[in-house]
């Protein structure tokens, strides 16, 4: 999991396993299209940072994704929270978007 791993500028692999849950309860991704996904990258200044990885579904329920991060993501290190934003349906827009709980992580420079 995404919390327990220790990362290292420049490290793009493996690809983050991260469960997702919405109010301490795990998500359900039935019926939600991956690619309206975004990761943020939030530094302990309340600083967003939006990632340029990619997203794959590990299992719908209890929901687990998993983020690839581009190598942009990790160039630099980096205290804070990760945090997933996503567009879910009926609308597949901002009226419908889940923030997830934000889970503490770091990037250490090498």
């Amino acid at each position: 999991m995404a919390d327990y791993q220790a990362w290292y500028t420049s490290d793009t692999f493996p690809s983050w396993q991260i469960p997702l849950n919405a109010g301490g309860a795990p998500d359900n991704l039935t019926g939600v299209t991956i690619s309206n996904f975004t990761m943020i990258f939030r530094t302990l200044n309340n600083v967003d940072t939006t990632g340029t990885g990619t997203f794959t579904v590990m299992s719908t329920y209890p929901a687990v994704v998993l983020y690839k991060p581009s190598v942009a993501d990790v160039a630099a290190a980096f205290t804070g929270n990760i945090i997933i934003k996503a567009l879910y349906p009926p609308s597949n827009s901002t009226a419908d978007l889940v923030v997830f709980d934000g889970i503490p992580f770091n990037i250490t420079a090498v």
